[in-house]
């Protein structure tokens, strides 16, 4: 049997950090990854290319919703007859995996190996939990259907910021493990050893194509200049719920990385074919706004706009 891992969590919560750090602690098993995006280009799926692992990226929407939802179950078919003991499925940070279990149960005449499905991860930001799960009904979902929490980013808030995270989780799900991290760091192979399924009725999945994000691309086939882009960046951080890709400036290719008017820019050292940056937010109009307003002065002309 195949052991699958679902990880989810909200935007820039940490899921890929957590899965890198998961690839490398069974590095010596043979593995196998789904990265879903929201978006049309795949940022993680760079991010965690790892040598000996086969991965499938699925892009523009989440795999429970029925715009690639027939994608995601042929690419679990198609990944049962790898030889792999472990899948790991990075969901996009929407997602709301309330009938995977019931995903799993479709496939499963048509598997060639059958999967075992160990549950769910789900990664808690605990500085922006707060202020959207109550907004967002995946966020509620993605808690209630874990198997163990990941409480990241604790560094970042104040003790009663804490508190109170921990008793609306509680609240969502009283019985699940939760840990409290920064970085995701815990002791992997216990967790993934230690999760099980969560023992609850399945929904349908609350994914739908009308209530999906607006996600926008940035790209450049020429070099930027880095401190207008930064700047730039940072007004747009303000409306989006996350920013992240790649960039080619004047002092080397650059990854960024933003949530929640945090904007995390550090160099890369593998070569990208262009600038690639992706915003998703809930507010189309309020974000294409701030995209076209910002694009002026030294960016003018530089960024194209992709939906």
């Amino acid at each position: 049997m195949i052991k699958l891992i679902l990880l989810t969590g909200f935007l820039g919560t940490g899921k890929t950090t957590l899965l890198k750090q998961l690839l490398n602690e069974f590095k010596n098993e043979k593995i196998g990854v789904v990265v879903n995006e929201f978006g049309q280009i795949s940022i993680d799926g760079t991010l965690v290319e790892k040598s000996g692992v086969i991965m499938t990226e699925l892009t523009n929407g989440s795999i429970f919703c029925s715009c690639i939802k027939e994608n995601f179950l042929n690419s679990l078919i198609s990944l049962s007859g790898e030889d792999i003991s472990y899948l790991f499925i990075e969901a996009s940070g929407l997602a709301d995996p309330a009938n995977m279990s019931q995903i799993i149960c479709a496939i499963s005449p048509k598997t060639a190996v059958p999967y075992d499905y160990r549950g769910s991860v789900c990664i808690v930001d605990a500085e922006t939990f707060l202020d959207y799960y109550e907004l967002l009904p995946a966020l509620h979902q993605q808690v209630a259907y874990s198997g163990a929490i990941i409480l990241n980013k604790v560094d970042l808030v104040k003790e009663e910021v804490l508190a109170d995270t921990l008793k609306s989780l509680a609240s969502i799900n009283s019985s699940v493990s939760i840990y409290i991290t920064t970085y995701c760091n815990v002791e992997y192979r216990r967790l993934i050893e230690e999760l099980k399924a969560p023992a609850r009725p399945e929904e349908e999945s609350s994914n739908t194509v009308e209530n999906r994000p607006v996600t926008f691309v940035l790209a450049a086939d020429q070099v930027l200049p880095g401190q207008a882009l930064k700047c730039f960046l940072e007004k747009l951080s303000e409306a989006a719920y996350r920013i992240k890709g790649f960039a080619k400036t004047e002092s080397g290719t650059i990854y960024i990385s933003g949530v929640k008017n945090h904007l995390e820019i550090s160099p890369w050292a593998a070569p990208v074919k262009k600038t690639e940056i992706m915003i998703i937010s809930s507010v189309g109009i309020r974000i294409m706004s701030a995209i076209t307003n910002g694009l002026k002065g030294e960016l003018k002309g530089l960024l194209n706009i992709g939906l």
